[in-house]
């Protein structure tokens, strides 16, 4: 009877096992596989100020697996040439919703050149320019793995100021 009883604990644990290994390669639920191939355009200059000529950027996102996944929101922060965080000029967590095919492509646009940095650069008598944009793509993939990937990209003073 103890036999019995040892037999079937082992096959109330084994789901329990399989369902929370803690490997690193996970085998039950993979995570996506995601890359950034492109930032285009990288450096962002502006000739007009006003907020329809302000230029954007496209951010070429490759997957690599066969795991599709949802890009569920970015955010973008802005850095000096110096390395120091511009907290000012952030864009909070913006919802999107694109969907990456298993081993798709999708272009993402992103307006990182805002009113706020033009209005930065305007009223700062120092050359602080290039900002570096930092922008945050936030991914949910089909087994509820969430995936962060970074893109940069340069801002230039507008040529007019």
């Amino acid at each position: 009877m103890q036999r019995y009883q040892k037999f079937i604990f082992f096959l109330f644990c084994l789901p329990a096992i399989v369902l929370l290994n803690g490997c690193i390669d996970k085998t039950i639920r993979p995570e996506a596989a995601i890359e950034i191939s492109t930032v285009t355009p990288y450096e962002l200059t502006t000739t007009a100020t006003d907020t329809a000529s302000l230029p954007t950027t496209a951010i070429t996102v490759n997957s690599i697996n066969t795991v599709p996944c949802n890009l569920k929101s970015y955010s973008v922060t802005y850095f000096s040439r110096f390395g120091e965080i511009i907290p000012s000029l952030s864009i909070p967590s913006t919802p999107i919703d694109l969907k990456l095919a298993a081993a798709g492509t999708i272009d993402v646009t992103v307006r990182p050149y805002t009113s706020r940095v033009v209005d930065m650069f305007e009223l700062s008598n120092s050359d602080i320019s290039p900002i570096q944009a930092k922008i945050n793509l936030v991914f949910e993939d089909y087994n509820s793995n969430i995936i962060n990937k970074e893109a940069h990209c340069l801002i230039y003073k507008p040529n007019n100021t």
